[in-house]
């Protein structure tokens, strides 16, 4: 058997054996222009009459450098190419702040709109992409959440079929079907963390001992699976501690330090970020002092004897109401 026939029944015998895109769905490929998502597209479109999809190219144009728009002239030659529509979104720059962040912030509002139409978002993360993002958070010293990273079913309706591959061999296939890419300049600088570990990590692990992207992916496998058991013992826990927006500080303490924070997580809003907090919180309510606390998203935890009572936060009008 041909490479690109294997390459294109590993891909398909993951996408049933997961369930990520049932037979008749209505689907939206994410396509930068880039190697992953350029063989994402080929690889959805080479199984859509087979699995009766609806398929069509979405792309996001962050407007961050000169030239991003002919990355869109690109994918939306290549969609109307093989007879697709192509939704190209426009989103404005970065501020002051974080551009990862802002980026990743745009796409998940654009997915989430898209989402509300019952349709599936996919995206071209790869073993690759995963590997990095384990090291990236072993170095921010994330806990469980944060290394087990990214999974084949992403927020809402987002769905990554590709993270049975790494890049190296998505390129190769494109290679072998004489399928081009773009290449975004951003991806060879050195500014971004990921790009950092990309150009000098990765390579370095695979020459100590070959075979490491795929060893460190299966790593983070293994630890979103922990990380799923975890969430629903933390919302076993919150239920049965809960009695409507109270709890009694004592069957809280009782409970394990990871539990603990994991409720306190919970009942923030499960934010992405105020760890040092929540363990603040955490410490304050085993001192066993009245007062209140505010976690990060706005919930208020007020202490009065052995009760302790949650008031999570209401967003009106950009306001924030406790």
């Amino acid at each position: 058997m041909s490479f690109h026939r294997s390459f294109e029944n590993t891909f398909i015998e993951t996408v049933k054996l997961r369930n990520l895109l049932p037979c008749g769905s209505e689907i939206l490929a994410a396509v930068s222009g880039g190697s992953d998502s350029v063989a994402l597209l080929q690889l959805l479109y080479r199984f859509a009459n087979h699995m009766d999809w609806k398929l069509a190219v979405l792309h996001i144009d962050h407007c961050a450098r000169p030239g991003s728009g002919e990355d869109a002239l690109f994918v939306k030659d290549l969609a109307e190419g093989i007879g697709l529509q192509c939704n190209i979104e426009k989103t404005s720059p970065p501020g002051s702040g974080s551009p990862e962040g802002h980026f990743s912030a745009e796409r998940n509002r654009i997915y989430t709109e898209y989402a509300l139409e019952q349709i599936l978002v996919t995206t071209g993360h790869t073993a690759s992409d995963r590997a990095e993002t384990l090291i990236m958070r072993l170095l921010e010293g994330s806990g469980l959440r944060g290394l087990g990273g990214m999974d084949y079913f992403g927020r809402g309706s987002v769905r990554r079929p590709l993270l049975d591959f790494t890049r190296s061999e998505l390129r190769e296939y494109l290679d072998t079907i004489g399928q081009n890419w773009i290449e975004d300049p951003t991806n060879q600088e050195d500014l971004y963390l990921r790009n950092r570990i990309r150009h000098s990590v990765i390579p370095v692990l695979e020459s100590v001992s070959p075979g490491s992207t795929f060893a460190i992916a299966r790593s983070s496998a293994n630890l979103s699976q922990w990380r799923d058991f975890t969430d629903s013992i933390i919302d076993d826990s919150l239920d049965e501690l809960l009695d409507g927006d109270t709890f009694r500080r004592e069957e809280y303490l009782n409970l394990p330090r990871a539990v603990r924070l994991g409720i306190l997580w919970a009942v923030s809003g499960r934010p992405r970020s105020g760890k040092l907090e929540i363990e603040k919180t955490d410490r304050w309510i085993l001192g066993k002092k009245d007062g209140y606390h505010i976690l990060p998203g706005g919930t208020t935890i007020t202490a009065e004897g052995g009760s302790i009572r949650i008031r999570k936060s209401v967003k009106r009008a950009g306001k924030v109401e406790n």
